[in-house]
């Protein structure tokens, strides 16, 4: 777990003016930076600096997602499953590093990049400009699964999972086990962009002619193995879907552990304008560390072709879409520079994981990337699907804003927020 991390911050580094900004109901997104030291084993699994600095920072995860501190900030953790996350990759500088044992490494660093935060969050924290939080003074020292999650209780997802404001692990956020570090935060400058989805253009004559491309992809929870796997149940209730909107089914691939079938309609908007709706959807195993090639293929055309990609599943803490990764599995990703997109990342934390990495392609193509900014979960992911695609679907020659979808979106969650938000607006 923690390479797959570090893989994905290694990836490349931005600018702080080359990020895109995001717009959710409930999400503010903000700078931040802060300055920390930290001691390591000179012969940890990092192998460079940066990687151990790296995997310090990635820590902040973990302690933004305590039910504890949720609260002190008079939110509700049955609803809200965090303050934030930070957006990889962020952008870390290296000030000192020194062997100050036989085999310990002291690290000077200084940290900064973007976060999303729950808005009531952002708005106390803006107040003052900073905030403190207890780091850990050397993150190979602080593991105990009691601290943790009950299943994800390994030490590689310790940085993901661990709470230190647990009664009996409070000691952790305390030295000599953590070190106070103070946060320094500022407003993101608001943009000029339009809030429109452009619905015309992206339903339009897109690359596709009349054809209104959508690619779902649904990955499985835990097993493809379980006939009640929680992927393969949503898989079948979308199909029911599609059916009960009116959709001719084709099964292009059904005997087989990946189905695929393929949807056909005609809409007729209001304007007297007829669409032709190919929805392409497919049951796959997403995990990086999988030796099928199915899902890298149809994402990759997808990328290409489609005007709507909405993937189901599991982030793998940022594995499962990474860029690279699936390259190596199926060659060069293309982006259609010609394409107006949009991508629905529906899976944990895609905010940090995604949104910057598939964003950069902003620059060239016209792609506006949906994400959440905390976990979500399967059994409620068909909500939040079935009312985005009211909005693709309908028969309204409407320039609908993002505004209005995501705020519909989110209404659905019976009072929960994933920060759902999109960016390159």
């Amino acid at each position: 777990m923690i390479k797959n991390y570090l893989l994905l911050l290694n990836i490349v580094f931005f600018s702080l003016s080359g990020f895109s900004q995001i717009w959710g109901p409930q999400a503010t997104e903000v700078e931040y930076s802060y300055v920390t030291t930290f001691q390591i084993p000179a012969d940890s699994d990092e192998s460079t600096d940066r990687e151990r600095a790296e995997f310090h920072a990635s820590h902040l995860f973990g302690i933004f997602h305590s039910p504890t501190l949720i609260k002190k900030f008079k939110l509700d953790p049955n609803l809200v499953g965090g303050l934030g996350g930070a957006r990889s990759p962020s952008k870390i500088k290296i000030l000192s590093s020194t062997l100050v044992a036989q085999n310990t490494l002291e690290i000077k660093y200084q940290n900064q990049g973007r976060m999303i935060l729950h808005s009531s969050v952002a708005e106390q924290i803006l107040k003052t400009g900073k905030f403190t939080v207890p780091m850990p003074s050397n993150p190979y020292s602080i593991y105990n699964p009691d601290c943790t999650d009950e299943h994800y209780n390994s030490f590689g997802d310790y940085w993901y999972f661990y709470d230190i404001f647990k009664s009996d692990c409070k000691y952790l956020s305390q030295a000599p086990y953590a070190i106070k570090t103070e946060i320094q935060f500022k407003s993101v400058t608001p943009h000029s962009k339009t809030n429109l989805t452009q619905m015309p253009i992206l339903r339009g004559d897109n690359g596709n002619g009349s054809v209104f491309s959508i690619a779902v992809i649904q990955g499985f929870a835990d097993s493809k193995n379980d006939p009640e796997d929680s992927g393969r149940i949503n898989f079948k209730d979308t199909n029911d879907y599609f059916l009960s909107m009116g959709f001719e089914l084709t099964k292009l691939k059904s005997k087989t552990a990946y189905p695929l079938y393929l949807f056909t309609k005609e809409i007729t908007l209001d304007n007297g304008q007829t669409i032709h709706v190919e929805i392409k959807h497919l049951l796959v195993e997403t995990a990086m560390e999988s030796k099928s090639k199915v899902f890298a293929e149809f994402f990759k055309d997808a990328v290409y072709n489609a005007d709507v990609i909405i993937y189901g599943g599991h982030s793998g803490l940022g594995g499962n879409l990474d860029i690279p990764s699936l390259e190596q599995k199926v060659g060069e990703l293309k982006f259609n520079h010609n394409k107006k997109q949009i991508f629905f990342f529906d899976s944990c934390s895609s905010y940090s994981y995604y949104l910057q990495h598939f964003g950069k392609e902003k620059t060239k193509s016209k792609i506006d990337i949906m994400t959440n900014g905390l976990s979500s979960y399967f059994h409620t992911s068909q909500l939040t699907f079935k009312t985005f695609m009211k909005y693709l679907l309908s028969e309204k020659n409407k320039n609908f804003t993002w505004q209005e979808i995501l705020t519909d979106m989110e209404s659905v969650l019976d009072g929960e927020t994933y920060l759902l938000n999109v960016g390159g607006i």
